[in-house]
């Protein structure tokens, strides 16, 4: 079986199937869409050769990250395709012992309001299919009792409890985030949520919680943080581009994601999430010794879809590919930045970077100069949506 790394078609989100040797993961999984347009046809092709799915990584709670994930679950617990050996998300159980303590009366959170759907990817939109009201991710892997997060002893998945695994003799996994710090900042936003709406914590939680916190973290809004730039109007300017000033992604959501590395023989994959670049970089000084950056990953699949709050410049100078993986059609938050593409394609390397887009994307269209192209020593290829972007391994 040959070893490769697929990046799924997900509109605004994420989906990502890794295949090494026999071993076998799935990162996120999209939209519904994506679960019946290429995430169903990858585990049924497993399953004909007798394989199974080794880790199902949900790396962090969004609809563009989940929905498809929940769509497989419900599917499989009700007609067997593939087995799953292990799935690795942080859910309300694992996060509700930090910050025990902040407690509030207010209504009956049994009272709580949840619209929480799943998404299905249209041609141009996304639109709301199947209440899961009661469905919801976590209560799925708690009525099925799925093997999860076995690795940290059914604890969070978290660099304060391990941060290198061995997936098989071969396949080392090294992660980088979250940390404690990441998810207790979750778990008060999530509070904070609720206090802002009325509702108590001092109440017994059990059994309703996951419903009440994965519906309100999911639904959690993403903030430009950068709102005005002294960056010139007449033309692209690289330079002020990747020298602009950043502000770090502050949504709790994003810096809960489960973010690592993936070391198989010679070769480093990185893979991202929508992580924040703070944590990134502490954690790759942890993994590796100073002489070796910057570290050379044969892809980076690029934080939260290129966003210009969660790549900066600090990091940049600590890792270096020769793919850059942009995972997004640009439809809603207009992803990627062309800050982030200017820090990337900023800086100095010897290689060509070539950067993949799953689908075509308008904000681009500047970076595909080719005068800029041979000054910073790029290549841009963009995919339309209709099937995945694979690298051979």
């Amino acid at each position: 079986m040959c070893s490769s790394v697929s990046i799924l078609p997900s509109l605004n989100g994420d989906s990502i199937f890794i295949k090494i040797d026999d071993y076998t993961m799935l990162i996120d999984g999209g939209y519904v869409d994506t679960f019946n347009n290429f995430i169903k046809p990858e585990l049924l092709n497993l399953s004909s050769l007798d394989l199974s799915l080794n880790h199902l990584v949900v790396t962090h709670i969004d609809g563009d990250h989940i929905s498809g994930i929940i769509k497989l679950l419900k599917e499989n617990n009700s007609t067997s395709f593939i087995q799953i050996e292990n799935i690795w998300h942080n859910s309300f159980k694992h996060i509700k012992e930090f910050n025990p303590n902040i407690k509030f009366k207010g209504k009956s959170v049994k009272e709580l309001q949840v619209n929480y759907n799943l998404k299905e990817e249209q041609t141009e939109t996304t639109k709301d299919i199947s209440s899961v009201q009661g469905s919801t991710l976590a209560s799925i892997l708690f009525e099925n009792k799925y093997n999860w997060n076995a690795e940290f002893n059914g604890k969070a998945i978290s660099i304060d409890i391990k941060t290198t695994i061995k997936l098989t003799d071969e396949i080392t996994l090294k992660l980088l985030s979250p940390s404690n710090e990441k998810l207790s900042t979750l778990n008060k936003d999530w509070k904070k949520e609720l206090y802002q709406k009325g509702y108590s914590t001092t109440e017994d939680l059990e059994g309703f919680s996951e419903i009440a916190f994965e519906s309100l973290v999911a639904l959690q809004k993403e903030q430009k943080l950068l709102k005005k730039k002294n960056i010139s109007t007449t033309g692209l300017n690289i330079d002020e581009l990747a020298k602009s000033t950043f502000y770090e992604d502050d949504r709790s959501a994003n810096g809960s994601s489960i973010a690592f590395v993936i070391e198989y023989k010679k070769k480093k994959l990185l893979f991202l999430a929508d992580s924040h670049p703070s944590i990134i970089i502490n954690s790759l000084k942890s993994h590796y010794n100073e002489e070796d950056f910057p570290i050379y990953f044969d892809l980076i699949k690029v934080s939260h879809h290129g966003s210009q709050n969660n790549t900066n410049l600090e990091l940049l100078k600590m890792i270096t590919s020769q793919k850059y993986i942009f995972s997004t059609n640009g439809k809603t938050h207009n992803h990627p930045d062309k800050e982030t593409i200017a820090r990337i394609i900023h800086q100095k390397t010897t290689n060509v970077k070539e950067l993949f887009f799953t689908y075509p994307l308008e904000s681009i269209e500047a970076f595909k100069n080719d005068e800029l192209k041979q000054k910073y020593n790029y290549q841009i290829t963009e995919m339309n949506g209709s099937k995945p972007i694979k690298f051979d391994l």
